[in-house]
């Protein structure tokens, strides 16, 4: 699978900090964002892309949950029958809900698109925040003196990781049901 680009830009890391255009340096500020970016989604469990998907989902009280947020739903098949949307399923806010003939069946294959066209803000924001932290202190110094000269970072440096209160934000990010389950 080819590498996801990260989750914000070197021009809006530059903007943030407040720093003038093209003077952050380059492989600092995109190897930054590259763990800041991967961190974010492993955290909240999610690309932040568009993705299509084709996989089989345990049916649930004729529900069929799948990880969203739910862009579209191309095709359901129960026991090597293609559905009709419409007729036999449709779809809802976090899946598809499947007509009460279909309810005693356990598994379907589901080909779903899902996803975040655009990065919210707020996570972007989070990344340039991790990112930015990363670049302005990679000591992770509490202080710092030259001369006469005093620099105190944030009562906790926090560096590349993630902070409680970040973590908190990405958990309404995570998706409801896995894309996986150890139980098939």
């Amino acid at each position: 699978m080819a590498a996801l680009p990260p989750l914000a830009t070197k021009e809006q890391l530059e903007d943030w900090l407040q720093v003038p255009r093209g003077s952050a340096p380059e492989n600092t500020v995109n190897l930054a964002l590259d763990i800041a970016s991967d961190m974010i989604r492993r955290e909240a469990k999610t690309t932040f892309t568009v993705r299509t998907m084709t996989m089989s989902r345990r049916i649930e009280d004729g529900r069929i949950r799948l990880p969203g947020p739910v862009r579209s739903v191309a095709a359901v098949i129960i026991d090597g029958v293609t559905l009709t949307e419409s007729a036999d399923w449709a779809n809802d806010e976090d899946g598809v809900s499947l007509v009460y003939r279909f309810w005693r069946h356990r598994r379907a294959q589901v080909t779903w698109t899902f996803g975040w066209p655009v990065v919210p803000m707020e996570i972007v924001g989070l990344a340039l925040d991790v990112t930015a932290r990363a670049c302005v202190n990679p000591k992770n110094l509490r202080q710092e003196s030259t001369g006469q000269r005093s620099v105190t970072f944030a009562s906790e440096t926090l560096a590349t990781s993630l902070a409680d209160v970040e973590k908190d934000k990405l958990a309404r990010y995570r998706p409801a049901t896995a894309l996986t389950s150890r139980w098939g």
